[in-house]
């Protein structure tokens, strides 16, 4: 975790270690997360925006495929057009059911980065179909710390449902700009993905909920190749790489 320019090593509850920025290359922050929410900005209905009633809606991925900053990820050679969707993420810090919204954004750990690889081929059948699954089971990057909410008051332009943050994002792959947005975009808060997702079910302690995609490019989709490099960079977030490789 970040906190006051300290990256903070921790047990979940307590601080192990405290290390300047610079002398450490941070792992995944969350390394076995219990499950991973994604709320995709483009999947929701069309009148969510601006509707305090709609309840934000999601989909299950697969949080063991996730690595932290500046690793390699095999390119998966059975993918015909290879993509990604960058992400903002919330860790929760407790369990929570039926949480309201103002209440919500107590449950946040900490706020990071998350950049996944989608199969765009198979998320176009799948969308078709209603269910998202495989298309977003090939990896992505998570990190590089936690961000600590207090860290970003300063960032909030709203909190009339749970706290919206203003905060620019770039995406550049093989170090050129392809992507820009801003989190103020979003048609939702985190808070408002966490309280509809505990309507169901418990939420638990390390619980990721991602929001985005936080970037988006004007033109056709970004598809990448073996050896292509793409950075995520989120203001006071920082930035987090991943490289694809090719199985020798």
């Amino acid at each position: 975790m970040v906190y006051s320019g300290k990256i903070y090593e921790t047990d979940g509850a307590s601080a192990v270690a405290v290390h300047e920025a610079d002398a450490v290359r941070p792992l995944a922050p969350i390394p076995h997360a219990p499950s991973l929410r994604i709320f995709r900005s483009d999947l929701q209905p069309p009148s969510l925006e601006g509707e305090e009633t709609e309840e934000a809606r999601f989909f299950y991925s697969n949080p063991m495929c996730l690595v932290g900053a500046s690793q390699l990820i095999v390119y998966p050679e059975y993918v015909d057009a290879l993509g990604f969707q960058p992400f903002v993420a919330a860790v929760l810090v407790g369990d929570a059911y039926q949480i309201e919204v103002d209440q919500a954004d107590d449950l946040i750990l900490g706020i990071t980065m998350l950049n996944m690889l989608v199969a765009k081929d198979r998320e176009r059948i799948e969308r078709n179909s209603g269910a998202i699954g495989s298309s977003h089971d090939l990896g992505g990057a998570i990190g590089p710390v936690l961000t600590t909410p207090d860290e970003l008051e300063d960032n909030i332009i709203d909190a009339s449902h749970g706290k919206r943050y203003e905060l620019s994002a770039v995406v550049r792959v093989n170090g050129v700009e392809r992507m820009r947005g801003n989190l103020a975009g979003l048609p939702f808060t985190f808070a408002q993905a966490i309280s509809s997702a505990s309507q169901t079910c418990t939420l638990k302690s390390g619980d990721i909920i991602a929001l985005g995609p936080v970037a988006i490019t004007e033109g056709s989709a970004v598809l990448l190749d073996p050896g292509d490099e793409v950075q995520l960079a989120v203001e006071n977030l920082g930035a987090i790489s991943l490289k694809l490789t090719q199985l020798q």
